[in-house]
């Protein structure tokens, strides 16, 4: 905190000094001269003593007198979300909102930084609000709708996204088909949720329509047709999936095709050694082997390992292999413990580690960008999430 106010400090002298200059010749009186001079003086008085609330009190009242100086409340404002100090800096904030004669744009500085504030502090509706305040008074403003965009992401409101979006195309002039894809897959995923099927597939159709790189509309049709014991739609649509998406989300699918046992036994069991014989993708054949070993017994997972002839395979690949075995030694009871507590994906983007998959990214907020994990990084502890 001393830290902090003494940066703050540091800036507010500079803007002081430099408004003094600006101001030399201009009407400003020694009085109004003396009043911004005596607030910062008791300031930097506070903050030697360690008293760093009266500190900030007085450096307010420098920002007060003159309208320039309003720069020094922005600089606070953000060392102080940047130090995690939320509360400190929406008051700062507030308080240039307060004054009756802020012009447009300080007002408009003013809410894009409490939306950034809101933001940090977790309180989304109130970011915003705020947010909104900023776009009334610079509608192409692209952080401020890049910010609403992750929130209505993280809150879940697909269709409010989908209009930001939108918005956002308009306004940089490139496409975002991709990302209205998972848009649109969200949308149908709560549609099915909901036992609305219709709607699903209507929406899957869109979210296809827009990208047939969309792993997750994929994989929810293919969900949907096995539901409905339309086995031969299913697998259609999984030979579209491996068509269409990239290779490293492949290994999403058996969990899919094994999600009933009748259609994977008559159907689902010959496409993926087909799949298999054709591509021998390693990720796609362990998750194989995982699923099967979950849904019926170790001992069927091993005797798909023996037909899978699976060789070369990596450390990481071995340790998922030897969790499922069902030997009493301490090597096997570790790997268990560590598969249940290992990173599986990766953003291709920003390097971002999960456990489970996630069509959406937690840190840089992109779609479609997480993969099965490959070899490096055996133990997956560089930043998880």
């Amino acid at each position: 905190m001393f830290t902090l106010l003494a940066v703050a400090t540091l800036v507010a002298l500079a803007i002081f000094w430099k408004n003094r200059e600006e101001y030399s010749d201009s009407s400003l009186d020694e009085k109004s001269e003396d009043d911004r001079v005596a607030p910062l003086l008791k300031g930097i008085n506070y903050l030697l003593s360690d008293q760093p609330d009266q500190a900030l009190q007085e450096m307010v009242q420098v920002a007060k007198i003159r309208s320039e100086s309003a720069e020094v409340y922005m600089a606070l404002g953000e060392m102080f979300r940047a130090q995690g100090e939320y509360g400190r800096a929406v008051r700062i904030h507030q308080n240039l909102l307060a004054r009756p004669d802020v012009p447009k744009e300080l007002s408009f500085q003013a809410y894009v930084s409490l939306g950034r504030d809101f933001q940090a502090g977790g309180l989304l509706d109130r970011a915003l609000r705020h947010y909104a305040k900023a776009l009334e008074i610079q509608t192409d403003h692209l952080e401020s709708l890049q910010a609403c965009l992750r929130i209505r992401e993280q809150s879940h409101e697909w269709d409010k996204a989908e209009w930001l979006v939108s918005r956002l195309e308009q306004i940089q002039d490139v496409s975002y088909h991709d990302h209205r894809a998972y848009l649109k897959a969200e949308m149908a995923s709560d549609a099915y949720e909901n036992g609305d099927i219709l709607a699903c597939h209507a929406l899957v159709d869109e979210a296809l329509a827009l990208s047939m790189a969309c792993t997750h509309a994929h994989l929810l049709l293919i969900q949907t047709h096995i539901d409905e014991k339309a086995f031969d739609k299913a697998l259609s649509q999984a030979s579209l999936f491996l068509k269409h998406v990239k290779k490293e989300h492949h290994a999403l699918l058996p969990s899919v095709l094994m999600s009933d046992e009748a259609f994977y036994n008559s159907y689902a069991e010959a496409f993926l050694l087909e799949a298999w014989t054709k591509r021998h993708d390693t990720e796609l054949g362990i998750a194989w082997i995982e699923n099967i070993t979950k849904m019926k017994s170790a001992a069927e997972g091993k005797a798909l390992r023996e037909r899978l002839n699976l060789k070369d395979v990596s450390l990481r690949h071995e340790l998922r292999l030897l969790a499922m075995d069902k030997v009493d030694s301490n090597l096997v009871e570790q790997t268990k413990y560590w598969r249940l507590t290992m990173k599986l994906f990766a953003c291709k983007k920003c390097g971002v580690q999960v456990h489970d998959m996630r069509y959406h990214c937690p840190k840089c907020n992109l779609w479609g960008t997480m993969e099965p994990m490959q070899a490096a990084n055996v133990f997956g502890e560089e930043q998880n999430a």
